[in-house]
Parts: C-alpha cells; structure tokens; sequence
C-alpha cells in the first residue's frame, strides 16, 4: 500500500490544527501523552508530531512528502519547499522589541529605528546584545533598517520575553503582545504576520499518487477552514416576497431555489451560505422580507 507521509506542528499550533484535520474528517488520535506517532480514519497517511521549527527542513529533505508549520518557521530555515495553502490559523505576528524604559513604539514608523541608534550611541555601547529564535530574521531586519548598527547574536530558544533585562532589543512572535508589555518591552516593528501553511516536497508532488493524494487532503482541508466561517440558512418563500428576499440575501453563490409542493402558491425553499457575522442582522432583515420558517444549519466542510 502507497503511503503519504506527514508532519504535524506541536506547541501553541498543535490544538487548532488538530481541530481543522478533524473537521475535515480525519479523527486525528494520539495514543499515548508521550507518543509523537498519530493516527487518523485515512490509513494511507502516517503521520508524526515534530516541533514547528525543524519541520520544514524536514519536508525539504523528503523526510516528510508535506507538512503543516508557520510561515515563520518556513521562511526562518529558507526551507527549498512548495507552499500549498494558508490555512489562516496559529495567527502570530513577528516583531521587533526593545525595553520599554527607552520611551519608543511602532507609531513613530520607520523614524524608529534612527531614534533607538540613537539612544545606543548616548549609552556609548559598541555592540548591542540581540535575543530572538529566529537568527535568519534577525540579520535580515538590521541588514534592512539598522545596517550600522553592530550586535552580538544569542539564541534565546524560547520565552524571549524574560530578556528584559540583559537584551538590547528582541525578535519574537507574539499573538496580541500582552506578554511581552508585562515583561517590559515594547514592539517597535511588524516583521509580518505568520500562520500555519501547508507545504510539501518539490519531488513529492511530482509523482502522480502522492500528487493525487496531496491535493485530496488540502481540498478537505481548505474547505474545512472555509466552513468553519459558514452558515447554511434554509427559509420558504411565497411568490409575492421573493424579489425583497433576494435583494436582502447576499450569497457566495446564487442561491439554491426549488420549487414547494404545494402548488403554484406554495411559493419557494430557498438555501444560500453566508458569513457567520452575518446572521444577527440577516436573519431579522429576511423576516422582514417575507422569509418564514428560517433555519440555521453549521458548514463543515466548502469543498470548491
């Protein structure tokens, strides 16, 4: 038996990701709380749990035929992989952040980082020290904003944060940036927002089985994520009231009309999907149009 093998993210993206490939259909279990092997109703993919950080190299090196990892950890390594869908969850922004006591913030813009030298060059320091994860990220942000800037590199290998006291300035990921204005920095600068994508072996997709089977599981897993943000609202209709029923309805499609049983004055059943934040004032305003017996259904899967 052909077989797809696959990396899954542990840590602060392991709990949403689960929940998607479970709304896709595919039960994902782990059998024991130390075991890094998981199991799912698709016998044709075997799947393993690894750190965000080292699976895209992994998929690179077609460990993995794919993968799912934050932009973050794709872009970071300078992964040689196929990116096939961004499945818009395990939002995090990486940022650049220096102590708060230096009075600097990201509204100041690009004049910044020209304001933070200058607070380095009045402390008569050679060479900041600079924490962060992310080596690669770090080169690039002071190649681009602070190229005369010299600082001395230390891998902080988690909780960045609790450098207050001994880093010039950090690069982290945070999801809202609560904990880093607790622990005393403040973010001076966006680097870009990062969540967790889908990638796969440049070689991998080459071949017609995996290809196939690849593009099967991101279908269900896209229409998924495209769901999860969709209501199915079914209502009747009589004749007199379907062009203000249509004129309130927005649809990602034309809706879905047939015809009642009850004869020509029976009127209409009517199915359209809509946003989620949509449905407090929608369903009012259908009522008003002459909409009845409305009901509400969850999407589990948009399959395009």
């Amino acid at each position: 038996m052909s077989i797809l093998r696959m990396a899954l993210p542990k840590g602060h993206l392991w709990n949403s990701v689960k929940s998607l490939l479970d709304r896709s259909g595919y039960n994902i279990i782990i059998r024991g709380e130390r075991s890094y092997r998981a199991e799912s109703r698709d016998q044709e993919l075997e799947l393993r749990i690894h750190r965000a950080q080292n699976i895209s190299l992994l998929v690179e090196q077609g460990r993995y035929d794919l993968g799912i990892t934050g932009l973050d950890w794709i872009l970071e390594p300078k992964a040689d992989v196929e990116e096939l869908a961004d499945l818009k969850i395990g939002k995090v922004n990486v940022i650049a952040a220096v102590p708060q006591r230096h009075g600097l913030d990201e509204n100041l813009g690009s004049k910044v980082f020209s304001k933070f030298e200058e607070i380095i060059q009045k402390e008569k320091k050679e060479k900041i020290v600079v924490a962060s994860e992310y080596e690669n990220l770090t080169r690039n942000l002071f190649t681009t904003h602070l190229p005369k800037l010299p600082y001395r590199f230390i891998r902080s290998y988690g909780a960045t944060e609790t450098f207050i006291e001994v880093a010039d300035l950090i690069v982290d990921c945070t999801e809202t940036g609560a904990t880093l204005k607790e622990n005393g920095w403040a973010i001076i600068h966006k680097l870009f927002e990062s969540t967790a994508r889908v990638i796969v072996n440049k070689n991998s997709i080459k071949d017609s089985w995996k290809k196939e089977k690849i593009e099967g599981l991101c279908s269900l897993i896209q229409g998924a994520r495209d769901g999860k943000c969709l209501r199915l609202l079914k209502m009747n209709v009589t004749e007199d009231s379907m062009n203000r029923v249509m004129n309130a309805l927005p649809s990602m499609k034309s809706p879905t009309i047939s015809k009642l049983y009850d004869g020509p004055k029976g009127g209409y059943a009517v199915e359209v999907a809509v946003a989620e934040d949509q449905i407090v004032n929608l369903i009012p305003r259908l009522k008003r149009a002459g909409a009845t017996d409305i009901l509400e259904l969850q999407i589990e899967k948009v399959v395009r």
